[in-house]
């Protein structure tokens, strides 16, 4: 992979700007990041006349890759276009190939989907299942299998209100804005 160059403009106490520079750090990935709350005077003032030039609103987080900006937390996007790849891009070409084929699409809000994700393969990791990311799993394949993803609930949620019950799966017309989003009530029994 060629060197890209990366400068994150972030402030201390906003925390996806931490979030950002935590995950290009444990990615090792060659950066440059300021933080403009801890400048001060001439320098803090150079800071954000060159942030406003990229990014007038002067808004954090604020990274620039080789010239293009992307603005607040989009770690998907972001990765994107440094091109990195990790586990979770893998399970999300494996799942968009085989679940499309069975009608069910993923969110087309690509951070909410990648972030679902990241939380199943979190529960794989825990569970050694990939239960529900929206809901509290036992830690017991055999109590948690209604909500193993995709979980049994997946097809009567999608069908009465286009998406499933954590927004992953949705429908064509779910993404294409035909039906209206509302929040899917939990069909899941109360466990004891």
């Amino acid at each position: 992979m060629q060197t890209k160059r990366i400068k994150l403009y972030s402030i201390t106490t906003c925390a996806f700007c931490q979030a950002i520079k935590k995950m290009l750090t444990d990615l090792n990935v060659a950066h440059e990041s300021v933080d403009a709350d801890l400048l001060f005077g001439e320098e803090r003032e150079a800071l954000v006349s060159e942030l406003r030039r990229i990014n007038p609103s002067c808004s954090f987080p604020t990274i620039d890759i080789d010239g293009r900006i992307i603005t607040g937390m989009k770690v998907q996007e972001i990765k994107e276009t440094i091109g990195i790849r990790t586990k979770v891009d893998d399970l999300y070409d494996g799942l968009k190939k085989s679940q499309e084929a069975k009608g069910y699409f993923f969110n087309q809000d690509k951070e909410r989907t990648f972030e679902l994700l990241r939380g199943l393969l979190t529960n794989k990791d825990r569970y050694g299942y990939m239960s529900c990311p929206c809901r509290l799993a036992a830690g017991q394949r055999e109590m948690d299998r209604d909500i193993i993803c995709p979980c049994v609930y997946r097809e009567p949620d999608v069908d009465e209100f286009g998406s499933c019950y954590c927004q992953l799966y949705v429908s064509r017309d779910w993404n294409d804005r035909k039906i209206p989003h509302v929040i899917v009530p939990e069909r899941r029994p109360p466990q004891n």
